[in-house]
């Protein structure tokens, strides 16, 4: 059996992929990340790589969190002896980070003669993995955000013809993570949680119409809110019964505190129309807690629909495919890879707009309308869940997950990539760019949504599709300078020739 040593907390010593043990030659590899195992989808995400890490026969020494607790983040004793430990060692083989586990001890030689970092979001400690020539690969969950890394680390200066990272086109890579409940109907119960509260149970019997919307702090409330009084004004219309929506408590509690206060959140619009419904906060939201992966699949397989209106650009989408899988269809504006994870006619339906992203109410009554039809007549949705399921229980599933991340573990140890030359890219819409209105020169992005300047709209047509190289000999002075805010502000990427087509 492999011997595993952990700083703080065991991990399994059997793989979930339930495969011999590699009989390479044992190699030793230290970790450095921020949830312990299964406590949240981060830590479901550590956990796949400790025990793929297992399988392949290396000796872990894992290491979580950044701050041991309340007195180390104010007097970092913890960590300091946590240091001395680890520097007491050899360098690791290998170092693997999460993104916000490069905090713990950034990547160097004194750590490891490899080093990478998995990116759970974008969040922890950027200036330390931006353009780090000590990191050998970056690491994302899915090609959304493997475009988005290569265009945040390949970022131009255009004056110095030269990007941030030349050689980061070559050193992104992704894996596929693997779905629990595609291998157990009830999730992986090892994922901590609560159960679904008397009140959802009360008004499904009632008849309610339950919608879910419960990733905390990421949805966009105005949006939200605004879809589920649309939802409940249809409803009223037409004599059907009320839809409710079930959501995280501390969102809950945010939206109950700004409708009573009128912050943090603008809820002048909603308090106004909830009013004119004559309902209470109460009468259409039904909070729960973080809940356990089986509460969770109970409250997908009741519930009609799902939103995913949010604010937070999704590196992967668990929520998502696990209520498509359950059959119960999502509403999402696309937002990070809400947008790419499954093909369209699968179950998740992205409907936005340009007026919807800059803020005109009455733009998200295309949405109710399209969920209260949908829900009159399920017929259609159901069987968009069912090609969904299919799709998704043969991509994200055990195999694929085991075989990509082999496969990064093998290319990590490898040469490091050369850099691409500047005359051998092209330009391209910034991944980050969900909607352009090329008229109005509206940009929707999961970065800042943004209106372009006539210069800066002229500039963009002339440029999109033309060789980097050629465009920096032709574009000169201040046009150079509107042409890197173009790439500064997300509008516009590169990629090498190679891939453009």
């Amino acid at each position: 059996m492999v011997s595993i040593r952990t700083a703080s907390h065991p991990i399994p010593t059997k793989s979930i992929y339930d495969e011999e043990e590699s009989s390479m030659t044992k190699q030793r590899v230290s970790m450095f990340l921020e949830k312990e195992p299964f406590g949240t989808a981060s830590g479901m995400i550590n956990a796949m790589w400790q025990e793929q890490l297992t399988g392949l026969g290396y000796e872990i020494n894992a290491h979580y969190r950044q701050y041991h607790g309340r007195h180390d983040m104010l007097m970092p004793m913890a960590n300091a002896d946590r240091l001395r430990r680890v520097l007491g060692e050899p360098p690791a083989d290998l170092a693997v980070y999460c993104d916000l586990g490069v905090a713990i001890r950034p990547p160097g030689p004194e750590i490891a003669r490899k080093s990478m970092v998995i990116y759970n979001g974008l969040i922890g400690s950027q200036g330390t993995w931006l353009a780090n020539p000590k990191i050998d690969m970056y690491c994302a969950y899915s090609p959304y955000m493997k475009d988005i890394l290569t265009s945040l680390l390949t970022v131009p200066d255009w004056r110095r013809r030269q990007c941030l990272d030349p050689s980061a086109f070559n050193r992104v890579a992704y894996f596929v993570p693997a779905l629990p409940v595609v291998d157990r109907p009830v999730g992986d119960e090892r994922m901590q949680g609560g159960d679904l509260p008397e009140e959802l149970r009360r008004a499904i019997d009632d008849g309610h119409i339950i919608g879910h919307a419960i990733q905390p702090r990421k949805p966009d409330w105005f949006a939200t809110f605004n879809i589920l009084l649309q939802l409940n004004m249809l409803a009223r219309e037409n004599g059907t019964k009320p839809f409710r929506l079930v959501v995280d408590q501390e969102d809950f509690a945010l939206i109950d505190y700004s409708l009573a206060n009128g912050f943090p959140l603008d809820v002048a619009g909603p308090k106004s129309m909830l009013d004119m419904l004559g309902f209470t906060i109460r009468d259409l939201l039904i909070p729960v807690r973080f809940l356990s992966q089986p509460a969770l699949f109970k409250l997908m397989r009741q519930a009609k629909f799902g939103l995913s209106y949010n604010i937070y650009p999704e590196p992967y989408g668990f929520y998502v495919l696990e209520s498509v899988y359950a059959g119960c269809p999502v509403y999402t504006n696309g937002i990070g890879n809400n947008r790419h994870n499954l093909p369209p006619g699968h179950g998740i339906e992205v409907i936005e707009t340009v007026d919807m992203a800059f803020g005109d109410l009455s733009a998200f009554g295309d949405v109710a309308r399209r969920i209260y039809e949908d829900v009159q007549a399920p017929a259609a949705k159901a069987e968009e869940c069912r090609r969904g399921r299919e799709y998704i229980a043969r991509t994200y599933n055990r195999e694929a997950s085991s075989r990509t991340i082999r496969a990064i573990i093998e290319r990590v140890q490898g040469e490091t990539p050369a850099a691409v030359p500047f005359e051998q890219l092209e330009i391209q819409r910034s991944p980050m760019v969900r909607l352009m209105d090329e008229q109005t020169g509206q940009v929707v992005s999961d970065f800042q949504h943004v209106t372009l300047e006539p210069q800066e709209l002229g500039l963009y047509r002339e440029v999109l599709g033309r060789n980097a190289g050629d465009v920096a000999r032709e574009v000169t002075g201040g046009a150079l300078d509107v042409l890197q805010g173009l790439f500064s502000r997300g509008v516009l990427s590169l990629r090498p020739v190679s891939n453009a087509k």
